[in-house]
């Protein structure tokens, strides 16, 4: 009935009038069928500032979440979390200047690359950004020198200790048949700790070598392992081994 009396009344009424009553449905239509326009219309908000005035992309309670693009003085392309870039993104400055990778709450946190203008000319930096300022390059994934007898290796990193847990599996659980196990260092001190090996205390990059006598899966016959590794990075390490 409100279809129909609407058509009615356009049909009837005169022509600017009835242009007009048009060209409101067709606004409130494309308002309420695309949310991102709302977006556009201040009803998410970008908590920073230099790229808070227009944005377009997902909203969670009034804050920019998930993928969206954020303008203002600069502009960001990327990831957000609560009103803030978070994850991966671009940042184009209002110079032109750029960067592309991650962030943490606004500020450049992880692995990313900075494109620049300096002296005329273009460079680039690429590497490990904490709260906002580059620390460095990219340090290189672990090495390893020797694997032998064993089935897989994996390592993980926790955190930014100077700290490094061993854990050697069979079968899916802890191996508790290792015999003779001897692990050299190039610093640092170990202790076992429950089912882990952990070495406290290291000055990276380390050097680590780990020898020992285990079953093989079936129980049938021993054989000697040896891993020998280094890590170069800084952080709280974790190296699973599987035989």
């Amino acid at each position: 009935m409100v279809i129909t009396n609407f058509f009615t009344f356009v049909i009837t009424a005169p022509k600017h009038i009835q242009m007009k009553k048009i060209t409101t449905t067709i606004l409130l239509f494309a308002l309420f069928s695309n949310p991102k326009v709302l977006i556009s219309q201040g009803k998410c908000k970008v908590l920073l500032a230099s790229i808070s005035e227009t944005y377009e992309g997902k909203c969670k309670k009034g804050l920019a979440v998930g993928i969206g693009i954020a303008t203002g003085i600069d502009k960001y392309d990327g990831r957000f979390r609560q009103g803030y870039p978070h994850g991966k993104g671009t940042y184009t400055w209002a110079s032109g200047d750029e960067y592309i990778g991650e962030w943490d709450y606004g500020k450049r946190q992880g692995v990313g690359t900075y494109i620049f203008s300096y002296s005329g000319k273009d460079s680039i930096q690429t590497g490990i950004w904490k709260d906002d300022r580059y620390t460095g390059p990219v340090p290189p994934p672990p090495n390893v020198i020797r694997s032998y007898n064993l089935q897989k290796y994996s390592f993980r990193k926790l955190g930014d200790l100077n700290k490094l847990s061993i854990e050697i599996y069979m079968n899916g659980t802890i191996n508790s048949t290792i015999e003779n196990l001897r692990i050299f260092s190039s610093n640092g001190s170990y202790q076992n700790i429950g089912q882990k090996i952990v070495f406290d205390n290291i000055f990276f990059p380390a050097t680590f070598k780990i020898t020992y006598v285990t079953w093989n899966k079936l129980h049938t016959a021993k054989h000697e392992v040896i891993f020998e590794f280094e890590i170069y990075e800084q952080g709280d390490w974790l190296l699973k081994l599987t035989n």
